[in-house]
């Protein structure tokens, strides 16, 4: 034993090995830094992971552009050797620039000092080793010279490609297109994101892109804030036919105002599917050639319609009818405004089996007079891998009716019912099943009974029982609640509480006149329960953890995220590695 021991001692990867494991577990990027600031082995161990980047996760994005400007002008030795950890290059300034009204600039008005030597540019878009799996310029960079490294763009190493749309001409203009063909540098490229907001159309280069690679991953965002940077139809016309060669294709995330025909000029009925291998659609409209294609996407498993302004037509039933024919879905994420019958949700629920995220929003069933409880609970009967709920019907859940969602989807992590709210007792609580997977709860409100009588050791029970209820919950959100960071007064409270105390009913019944009646009791109860438990005061916790769910499902489903252009001017709430305890 003790000779097997002095060999394990002496074995000069045993430590680094240790080093390693406690690097992989960090999650922090200022715990990541002081682990670099121990010695040479977690120093180096700490800048690989600290300069990898990543694909989805903003806070471990490669540093800025003003920090990595400090690391230039510090030690090109360190800059060239740092450069060499970097997988996913992310170039974005750390403080994105707002206009007037509040709206986030179309620029980055920070240049990268490396990128004006050719040497050094080199060493940050083509770095040393295996290369960058991922190349992502959000914004423009006003004033950055690219003329001498336009052709250092795109390396045959990348596969995911996330550009503003003034690149993709620059791409196309640069020295290695002129003088060489392209296609054998754009072998490798699988994913193409492109942001488009105010300025020219830039689509004839866009089309030149899209006719030089195979791609499994396409997303157009259009952010233009006047009409006249919008892209037209037949522009969006000329990139889908571009974008029918991709057979290859399993994601489309299309974010633009303006829809052409997926099939072109060929619509005759029966035509077959343009995407036979189709996974993932994002869809920024309704457009009806678009849903009547629906059935076709055999292997369908993200479906996301977002509504993205008003005046648009109200979802038909038919519609609903042609989602619940994509027998493989795994995400439904309808933003419907007007549904003419609601009950047709049931069949998606139905013939969905698979289904892990489920968001309905729907105005109708956010009014006070359309209660749509019974639907609630009828869609969860059937939906018992449900992961993510996101459901506006304004409804009372009582303790009865939580025990029926914990029981119909036990492996839920986010539950948002922001028009519902949820009335509890202490003796309903401890007749509760525990839902072991909820990271994230939002409510209209939560009422508990009878606060006056809650001193110190009903808020200790009431906080037990909470924590085997929910016992991974990272945080509790009533929108009716003011914003985290106010400062409550609990002196008053807790005096009037004892003085109420010995005068309130022993009756254990909860009934909503009990409820109502204490109203002004529930807000200071709340925060001082959930200061007992523990919550963090992170107001953006409930979106990272949605992010971070959403995001982990498309990458194992389709290999890569659908990363919005809003990640990169706030991406706090784009953050995926605020780890809950284990």
């Amino acid at each position: 034993m003790d000779a097997t021991s002095n060999r394990n001692m002496s074995n000069p990867l045993l430590l680094p090995e240790i080093v390693a494991s406690v690097i992989d577990n960090v999650h922090l990027v200022p715990d990541i830094l002081n682990c670099a600031c121990v010695n040479r082995m977690w120093s180096v161990a700490a800048l690989k992971k600290l300069y990898r980047g990543s694909l989805n996760d903003m806070q471990c994005r490669t540093p800025d552009i003003g920090s990595l400007n400090s690391l230039f002008v510090a030690s090109r030795e360190r800059f060239a050797r740092n450069m060499s950890f970097v997988k996913h290059l992310l170039l974005s300034t750390d403080a994105i620039a707002l206009d007037q009204i509040g709206r986030t600039k179309t620029a980055c008005y920070e240049k990268c000092r490396a990128l004006r030597h050719r040497k050094y540019a080199k060493l940050l878009l083509r770095p040393q080793g295996s290369g960058l799996t991922s190349l992502v310029i959000p914004f423009e960079i006003k004033g950055q010279d690219w003329s001498i490294i336009s052709d250092l763009l795109l390396t045959p190493t990348i596969e995911y490609l996330a550009i503003d749309r003034s690149y993709c001409g620059l791409v196309m203009d640069s020295p290695g297109y002129l003088q060489e063909p392209i296609i054998p540098s754009f072998t490798n490229l699988k994913a193409l994101t492109v942001y488009k907001q105010d300025g020219g159309s830039e689509i004839y280069e866009l089309c030149q892109l899209l006719r030089c690679c195979d791609l499994h991953l396409f997303h157009l965002e259009e952010r233009a804030h006047s009409r006249a940077g919008r892209m037209e139809q037949t522009d969006l016309a000329e990139v889908l036919g571009c974008l029918r060669r991709h057979q290859n294709l399993e994601a489309l995330a299309l974010f633009v105002r303006h829809f052409s025909s997926p099939l072109g000029s060929r619509k005759e009925e029966g035509q077959e599917n343009p995407w036979p291998r189709l996974k993932a659609l994002y869809l920024a409209m309704r457009p009806q050639d678009w849903l009547q294609l629906l059935p076709k996407f055999n292997d369908l498993q993200i479906l996301r319609l977002q509504d993205v302004g008003s005046g648009f037509p109200t979802i038909n039933q038919s519609v609903l009818h042609r989602i619940a024919k994509c027998r493989n879905l795994r995400v439904v994420d309808l933003d419907l405004r007007e549904v003419d019958d609601v009950e047709a949700l049931l069949d998606i629920a139905n013939y969905s089996p698979l289904l892990q995220k489920l968001r309905v929003k729907d105005e109708r069933l956010s009014r006070k007079h359309y209660r749509r409880e019974d639907l609630f609970f009828d869609l969860l009967r059937d939906l018992p891998q449900l992961e993510f709920l996101a459901f506006d019907a304004k409804f009372e859940m009582d303790g009865a009716k939580l025990r029926d969602l914990a029981q119909h989807c036990p492996r839920l992590v986010v539950l948002d019912l922001r028009y519902t709210e949820l009335h509890l007792s202490l003796a309903e609580m401890i007749n509760l099943d525990p839902l072991f997977q909820l990271e994230t709860m939002t409510f209209a409100k939560i009422y508990f009974k009878d606060p006056p009588r809650m001193q110190t050791d009903a808020i200790q029970s009431i906080a037990t029982e909470w924590r085997r209820i929910f016992p991974r919950l990272r945080g509790v959100r009533c929108l009716t609640d003011p914003p985290y960071g106010m400062d409550d007064d609990w002196s008053d409270w807790g005096e009037e509480s004892e003085t109420n105390n010995g005068s309130a009913s022993s009756d254990d019944d909860s009934s909503i006149s009990d409820f109502e009646a204490n109203f002004d009791r529930q807000y200071p109860l709340r925060r001082k329960l959930w200061r007992v438990i523990g919550y963090e005061e992170d107001p953006d916790i409930h979106h990272k953890i949605a992010y971070t769910w959403q995001t982990n499902l498309e990458i194992k489903t389709i290999g890569w995220p659908v990363v919005p252009l809003a990640a990169f001017s706030d991406p706090d709430t784009h953050s995926t590695t605020a780890k809950s305890d284990q």
